[in-house]
């Protein structure tokens, strides 16, 4: 009794201060949203309404350039306290992630490409142009939490596909009140080596006789229970298992695709499946990790060949003279090791992720 109250004091007190994180984060995000809001709709205003600077007075630039900094850093204060919130509310979902890099794309790069498209832009040095980047600055505040999320994300969803296994829902309608049986086992065995084979009915199966796999032959006993276990009635068996085969009683009303679907439902196709994929979703993440050591001078190289490409379309087409500059992504990525390598590394947990949501898609989905 003495060991388990404070045990259970401790978990109480864990749970409310949880619970009073989450509120204060929620909290954190409703204020922040409208810091945000307001912040953002001045410098819009400001960079939609503001005339050419040479008609106010120097009073008046230091004035607006005072309320321009102030409410930039409104919006900064508000972009920061919602990513916090939704960093700690919503820390497991995927999306959270990209829109946060997309709005930072926008503001950065697709903010002056709208403004070029509906207007004039603003000139470099003007009142306006400083609005623009109080905007832009919000690249900074938005970019860099939207891929550590996506990246933490991957990392999360692949550690837990491995450990518990693939994240779809399967619908199992053939064998699901079936429970796993005593039998002798054996790791992506036949259907009567997987453990809801039941011994009473392996006995008189043709399939377990003919050696076998009831989703090759299309039929099985938790799809046609009756018609297995009548099939070896009356038969002599043989110690030839192709001569076996013949007691096989194969549904020739179905078509292959309706047979297909009665296996996708079938616990014993499903545990079969479950087995595949504990094989080849080590096999990929090895697959990925190694090539990414073994080959991280090529594809580094590859890497910084898309940024290439990245530089030169983002110059090809921003309205900002200032902008329209070859390599500047590529240029940062080579001259700072560590951001090349943390650039790298995130882009491999990514496609690990991916690899891993294909396999299981594959699996679990297509069932193949």
């Amino acid at each position: 009794m003495s060991t388990r109250r404070p045990s259970v004091q401790r978990e109480y007190q864990q749970q409310v201060l949880l619970r009073w994180i989450t509120t204060i984060t929620y909290r954190m995000i409703t204020v922040g949203a409208i810091l945000f809001v307001v912040g953002l709709a001045y410098l819009l205003y400001a960079l939609f309404m503001l005339g050419d600077q040479g008609s106010y007075s120097a009073a008046d630039v230091a004035r607006i350039q005072g309320n321009l900094t102030l409410f930039g850093r409104l919006t900064l204060l508000g972009a920061g306290m919602v990513v916090i919130g939704l960093a700690w509310n919503y820390l497991e979902e995927e999306t959270v992630g990209y829109v946060l890099v997309l709005l930072a794309l926008f503001f950065y790069w697709g903010l002056p490409l709208l403004l070029g498209q509906i207007g004039t832009l603003p000139e470099p040095g003007s009142l306006r142009g400083f609005a623009l980047n109080q905007i832009r600055n919000l690249m900074w505040v938005l970019f860099p939490p939207g891929i550590i999320l996506t990246v933490f994300v991957g990392v999360a969803q692949g550690i837990r596909r491995l450990r518990y296994g693939a994240a779809l829902d399967q619908t199992l309608k053939l064998g699901s009140g079936v429970s796993k049986q005593e039998v002798q086992q054996r790791f992506l065995g036949k259907c009567w080596q997987l453990p809801f084979c039941r011994d009473y009915i392996r006995q008189r199966c043709p399939i377990f006789h003919a050696r076998r796999t009831c989703w090759r032959e299309g039929v099985g006993c938790m799809c046609e229970e009756k018609n297995i276990v009548m099939a070896l009635q009356n038969a002599r068996l043989s110690d030839d298992p192709q001569k076996n085969a013949k007691y096989i009683p194969h549904n020739k009303t179905l078509t292959r695709a309706e047979l297909r679907a009665r296996c996708a439902e079938c616990v014993i196709y499903n545990e079969h499946q479950r087995q595949k994929y504990q094989l080849i979703a080590p096999l990929t993440v090895g697959a990925i990790i190694g090539s990414a050591y073994f080959f991280h001078v090529p594809l580094r190289e590859k890497v910084f060949t898309l940024l290439s490409l990245l530089d030169q379309l983002l110059a090809r087409f921003t309205l900002m003279p200032s902008e329209a500059q070859k390599g500047v992504l590529e240029a940062a990525a080579r001259a700072n090791e560590t951001a090349a390598l943390v650039l790298y590394i995130s882009l491999v947990i990514v496609a690990l992720s991916y690899a891993l949501r294909i396999v299981e898609t594959v699996i679990f989905k297509w069932k193949l």
